[in-house]
């Protein structure tokens, strides 16, 4: 199928803002991943400080994209797209500074490598979107984003079956109450991340398929 949408008389300004907020929440999940394993409290704080400053800045970019729709008539697809679109780039940025916030504030470090495992599909997940935002506007076939979206989803369930081991494991092993407690909480931060990657790849294909 051919992605059929006219962009002579539109304000093809959204490609590059929305480019600009997944680059950001792809540095953000990045970094994240980092943040997991850096024992070096400086860089850790460091890093975490990068994240705030990401999110900051993306969501300055969100703004500036709803100040646009507001008073552009043209746009490259449906106004309320780019919305749905921006808005939930936006929100992985956001659940990344919690996540963050958590792990420097308890200082807690990988157990039987389960930050590894979360972030890492959290990362594959976030790549993906970034490689699907910036090929949006030159997008000619639909296939290569149902595959791209198949991926996704693929990343979500094993997500969701590693989180249910993991927290079985947790109880397993850790005999602190308050440790679990807080890991299980950062755990439902990461899952959240990869839900939120899925959305963005639901709003992609629905843009892709509209103007097929």
């Amino acid at each position: 199928m051919v992605f059929g949408i006219n962009l002579l008389p539109q304000d093809n300004k959204f490609f590059e803002l929305l480019c600009e907020t997944s680059e950001l929440s792809n540095n953000a999940v990045h970094l994240l991943k980092d943040l997991t394993v850096e024992d070096d409290r400086e860089k850790a704080f460091k890093l975490a400080r990068e994240i705030e400053l990401a999110k900051q800045k993306a969501k300055e970019v969100t703004y500036e994209i709803t100040e646009r729709l507001c008073r552009t008539l043209m746009t490259p697809f449906d106004h309320e797209d780019i919305y749905r679109l921006s808005r939930d780039l936006y929100k992985i940025l956001k659940i990344c500074e919690k996540a963050q916030e958590r792990l420097v504030a308890f200082q807690l470090r990988p157990f039987q490598n389960d930050f590894f495992k979360l972030t890492s599909n959290m990362v594959e997940a976030s790549d993906v979107i970034y490689d699907l935002v910036k090929g949006l506007k030159k997008i000619k076939d639909s296939k290569p984003v149902h595959d791209k979206c198949a991926l996704i989803h693929n990343i979500e369930a094993n997500t969701d079956r590693l989180l249910d081991q993991l927290t079985i494991d947790l109880y397993q092993y850790e005999n602190d109450f308050k440790q679990i407690l807080i890991r299980k909480d950062v755990y439902g931060l990461m899952e959240s991340i990869v839900d939120r990657h899925r959305d963005v790849a639901n709003i992609i294909l629905e843009v892709v398929l509209k103007h097929s």
